[in-house]
């Protein structure tokens, strides 16, 4: 419904444009390439905006041209591509000192509350510093949108200043329901604190992991979702100690939960893989977002697809925690949504997605290039349910990032932006708010 409100959108500001003929309203970007993230590069492609930065027209030069010779007109070289996508982010976290090598799920739990614990020692102006900087990093590699997910909502002011949307999960714990309505109570009251609530930015209930919150809460939650149409997220399948817990519950899972301090002696394994446990709760769902999916299996990607869940997968994080990439083939050939995301700074200073995207390349190289860049940019406002991010589509506002090749053109733009690492960007467009349709 909304994409076909977009394209009717779109075919009625593109007929105006040219009945009117105003260049001061109407700006036409060409290039050797234009990557439209939805769909395949065009070579010799343009794309135009209008004021408000949404997107009357893309492909190719020859025909964009001639429609729109009246219009302001800016020739590129290299590659133009909207921008990025970023499902899972996590600003409020900042750098881990001297973090180096593997180090297993429990131990970067107890890095991550290490972290926090300074964090909160911080004044005010130092911690806000912190969180904005990484906003900051995160647009300029290039990111118009993110799934953010927040303890402490401190992402949300630095996000609205620099002009960053997209979906900020509130992340609720707690195995007890004594901990979790606590959770949810001093939710209430941090969004409360946001007066006015920033436009572009939905906000959203969302449980954190299966190892850390109860079953209930996680039905609660994303049944919440689902009934009102919108997106949440959880992160499942990390390590194998998620395993251990949903299974047996014993040995290293339990000292995983105590790892956070949230075991609760009434819990009960449910004899599961992590996929299986959420089909059990009723939250395997097209709007609910599987972060990490490590340790899935062929089985378990099998359900998410036919669920339709997308899965969002931060791979240098996953690196990191658990030395090894989650099996991105088997997810692709089982016809899985895919997104990608960075996770918190302490995982990925510099906030690239590009960066993410190359990284599975360099570990699959079988898998086409596009593929990759699709799950950066329109892979991503997908599984976000923004409508307009992430794609060149006529009708989105996803903004508009330059690349410049430095040198004679490639035949292959997508795979160069992933060889290139961290190539050269820049922004011509900033993204426009997208519609605010839910909040919960």
């Amino acid at each position: 419904m909304i994409r076909d409100r977009l394209r009717r959108w779109a075919h009625e500001a593109r007929t105006g444009a040219l009945e009117e003929q105003d260049s001061s309203q109407v700006r036409v970007y060409s290039a050797p390439w234009v990557v439209p993230g939805d769909d395949s590069p065009i070579r010799d492609g343009a794309v135009v905006f209008d004021t408000m930065g949404r997107v009357l027209a893309c492909g190719s030069s020859r025909e964009i041209l001639n429609d729109f010779d009246w219009a302001q007109q800016a020739q590129m070289e290299g590659i133009l591509l909207p921008g990025l996508v970023n499902a899972h982010s996590q600003f409020e976290i900042g750098p881990i000192p001297e973090h180096t090598g593997v180090i297993g799920l429990r131990n970067w739990l107890r890095k991550l509350r290490e972290v926090r614990r300074e964090t909160e020692l911080l004044d005010p102006d130092s911690r806000e510093a912190l969180v904005r900087a990484g906003v900051q990093r995160s647009v300029a590699a290039g990111t118009a949108a993110v799934g953010d997910v927040t303890n402490t909502l401190r992402g949300v002011p630095a996000m609205a200043r620099e002009g960053l949307y997209g979906v900020v999960f509130h992340e609720i714990t707690g195995f007890s329901p004594r901990r979790a309505a606590k959770a949810l109570a001093a939710a209430a009251v941090a969004k409360a604190r946001i007066v006015p609530w920033p436009d572009g930015i939905r906000y959203l209930l969302a449980p954190h992991s299966p190892y850390s919150t109860s079953g209930s809460v996680i039905k609660e939650l994303c049944h919440k979702a689902i009934e009102m149409g919108a997106v949440t997220t959880i992160r499942l399948a990390e390590g194998d100690e998620e395993w251990d817990l949903l299974e047996s519950g014993k040995g290293a899972a339990r000292s995983l939960v105590e790892t956070i301090e949230l075991w609760w002696d009434e819990f009960k394994p449910p004899g599961t893989d992590p996929v299986a446990y959420m089909e059990q709760l009723g939250a395997l769902n097209e709007q609910v977002m599987l972060v990490h999916m490590t340790t899935a299996t062929r089985e378990m990607a099998q359900r998410a697809s036919a669920a339709n869940s997308p899965l969002v997968l931060c791979p240098r994080a996953n690196q990191q925690v658990s030395g090894r990439l989650p099996p991105l083939v088997s997810f692709l050939e089982e016809g899985c949504r895919i997104a990608l995301g960075t996770a918190a700074a302490a995982n990925t200073p510099d906030q690239s997605i590009l960066r993410e995207a190359a990284e599975l390349h360099t570990a699959f190289p079988e898998v086409p290039t596009m593929v990759l860049l699709r799950a950066a940019t329109a892979g991503g406002g997908d599984a976000l349910g923004l409508e307009g991010m992430g794609s060149l589509a006529p009708g989105c506002s996803p903004g508009l990032l330059h690349v410049p090749t430095h040198g004679p053109t490639t035949d292959d733009p997508c795979g160069w932006l992933l060889r290139a690492g961290t190539p050269d960007l820049s922004w011509l467009e900033r993204a426009a708010p997208p519609g605010m349709a839910f909040s919960a």
